[in-house]
């Protein structure tokens, strides 16, 4: 694992950064169970993530990080899928929370979504439910029932993360002292200000997160259903 590390340090920044950007990742996921399931990657509560949905994410996700100009071996993918399926599962733990905190998502969002995608034809005019079937099943491949209720996910884990990430906020100075105590200096602060503001502010709601969903995992369990993919 050290040695993995090491050869991918780099790649491995830029994609943690970038999952970060995009969602909660929750590193924890040693502690809970694992099992074999041939269509199922994992479960939170009584909640399925399919393979499909791993498989697939896992490849956009793959190719996004290529059109930045990154190859991929078979390690790093392995890694990257890991990382997707931690997304996932963290995805649904924020859905679930928000449910619990009685946050709700109409069906009027859902739609006004979908409408903004333009996944039903022109955003600006008639919607065309069969275009609109038509364009999920190629873009996505899945029904328009699993994408609405992906979507509906989706929003609510959004809604739940802004309430976290308001609880977790950095000062300059906060940003400032922690340059200092890890690198013994302020050499080059600025230039480096905001990328170490990003991995210093990771660090902090992982920490934070890692608390929460410990908890959340002592009354909802959650399962893996995927080898290790780095020893």
């Amino acid at each position: 694992m050290i040695s993995f590390l090491i050869k991918y340090k780099k790649i491995i920044l830029i994609i943690t950064l970038a999952f970060f950007l995009g969602s909660i990742v929750y590193l924890g996921l040693d502690a809970y169970h694992r099992g074999s399931f041939s269509t199922v990657a994992a479960k939170v509560g009584k909640k399925e993530i399919s393979l499909r949905t791993l498989d697939r994410l896992t490849q956009n996700r793959a190719q996004s990080i290529r059109d930045q100009g990154i190859d991929l071996d078979d390690d790093m993918m392995s890694y990257v899928r890991a990382r997707v399926l931690q997304s996932l599962i963290s995805e649904e733990i924020a859905a679930q929370a928000a449910q619990e905190s009685g946050l709700g998502v109409s069906d009027y969002e859902v739609a006004y979504n979908i409408k903004s995608l333009g996944l039903g034809g022109d955003p600006n005019g008639a919607f065309d439910k069969n275009v609109y079937a038509a364009n999920v099943k190629r873009v996505m491949g899945i029904s328009p029932a699993e994408f609405e209720e992906q979507l509906r996910n989706g929003i609510l884990a959004s809604r739940f993360r802004t309430i976290l990430y308001s609880l977790y906020k950095l000062t300059p100075e906060e940003i400032k002292h922690s340059y200092q105590i890890q690198q013994g200096n302020l050499k080059d602060f600025d230039a480096n200000k905001k990328e170490f503001a990003l991995q210093l502010m990771e660090t902090k709601m992982e920490t934070a997160q890692r608390a929460f969903f410990d908890d959340f995992n002592q009354r909802v369990q959650i399962k893996t259903y995927l080898q290790d993919t780095q020893d």
